[in-house]
């Protein structure tokens, strides 16, 4: 089974497993391969679920992060039930140019446009994809979208981004007529709304804002939770995983008081069927851009090490590269672990060529791993060429 993730600023989860099955065909030539490509409701969320066949792409117009039209992919169900949104593929932080991340005026408009446009399918359930976005509004432009006012003192409707909160006085919450359609919230994430480990603290910084702008851009993000917090009745901003994707998840609870913010890796190996395909497995082949302490904290590539252990069956890695003690990863039954990154090999070359260093560091691994296979009993006969 091939079930990378992403690497991050070079592949997505997509391109990444088929680089590896390419390298595979080269050391086994006639092995069975599975491409399982996996994310946690970040970049490539999508695409992994259309190459799992758990939904078709269709397209719609929005805004990107910066207010401009554009064509963005979603997903619908086979059945035409479930539709998703990734919300990286609307306003993510990938999607723009280093001197245009501006988190104080980025904005979650257009996710607010696709959700409006997939209640119109008249769906039972909606599944949202949070994970690297380039925004810290709280979801405000995505409320707009759905219908909901922000306004000043002088009942002025405010200007969207996270500068527009610092004026906002007031809302009225648009009515949410779909207390019937299961809504999930996939994040990546546990954060809070609010305070050091919140949105605008932690994650503020990677889309682009300086250390003197987080307390401006904190402020206006208490005042936007206050404000919201008056107009439903409830306080909210507390739940873990409201900060995800700048607080959007804060904005889309709000809206739908139904809605579950469950975790995204976990959500999308399920909706892929990962444990039910490794059901006669020799062996899975995974990997994600950087592998470090982190990793084994509950991140993706652990729930993949986890459930593969589980199950009894051995696990390749192939990453850009790895910072701390390998052997850690021994006891999730990872047998080799192949990096990009080298002494030959800058990071800034390893992205550039990340294509084909994947494939061929995936053959040179799987090479390897015959070598080490050969010096121990097997599950299985992998039949690896010498």
């Amino acid at each position: 089974m091939i079930a990378p993730t992403a690497f991050k600023g070079s592949l997505d989860p997509v391109q990444c497993a088929h680089a590896m099955e390419r390298g595979a065909r080269r050391s086994l030539p006639n092995a069975e391969t599975v491409v399982l490509p996996l994310a946690d409701g970040g970049d490539g969320m999508l695409r992994c679920l259309a190459q799992a066949g758990a939904c078709e792409l269709r397209w719609h117009r929005v805004h990107d992060a910066l207010a401009r039209p554009k064509e963005a992919p979603y997903g619908v169900s086979p059945d035409g039930q479930t539709c998703f949104i990734e919300m990286a593929q609307i306003c993510g932080l990938a999607e723009l140019r280093p001197e245009e991340r501006e988190p104080r005026r980025t904005t979650t408009l257009g996710v607010g446009e696709m959700v409006a446009h997939a209640l119109r399918q008249d769906v039972r359930r909606l599944v949202i994809g949070l994970g690297g976005s380039a925004t810290n509004d709280g979801g405000s432009g995505a409320l707009v979208a759905l219908g909901w006012q922000l306004l000043d003192r002088q009942g002025n409707a405010v200007t969207l981004g996270n500068a527009g909160l610092a004026q906002v006085h007031r809302v009225v919450p648009a009515p949410c007529q779909q207390e019937h359609i299961e809504v999930v919230l996939a994040a990546d994430v546990r954060n809070p709304l609010l305070g050091r480990h919140g949105a605008t603290m932690v994650f503020a910084p990677q889309k682009g804002a300086t250390a003197q702008l987080l307390p401006e851009m904190e402020r206006a993000m208490r005042r936007w939770a206050v404000v919201v917090h008056r107009a439903i009745g409830r306080k909210i901003s507390r739940i873990p995983g409201t900060g995800a994707a700048g607080g959007l998840a804060f904005g889309l609870l709000a809206h739908f008081p139904q809605a579950q913010i469950t975790s995204g890796a976990d959500f999308v190996m399920q909706a892929v069927g990962f444990e039910q395909a490794l059901q006669g497995a020799d062996l899975v082949l995974t990997g994600e851009g950087r592998v470090d302490e982190t990793t084994l904290h509950g991140k993706l590539l652990f729930r993949v090490l986890h459930t593969a252990h589980k199950h009894g069956i051995p696990i390749a890695i192939v990453c850009g590269d790895f910072v701390g003690d390998r052997s850690a990863l021994a006891q999730y039954g990872a047998l080799v672990c192949e990096t990009l990154v080298s002494a030959k090999v800058s990071p800034e070359e390893a992205m550039w060529r990340a294509e084909q260093m994947v494939e061929e560091n995936t053959a040179k691994l799987l090479r390897r791993l015959n070598r080490l296979l050969d010096s121990r009993p097997r599950r299985r006969n992998l039949a690896f060429p010498a």
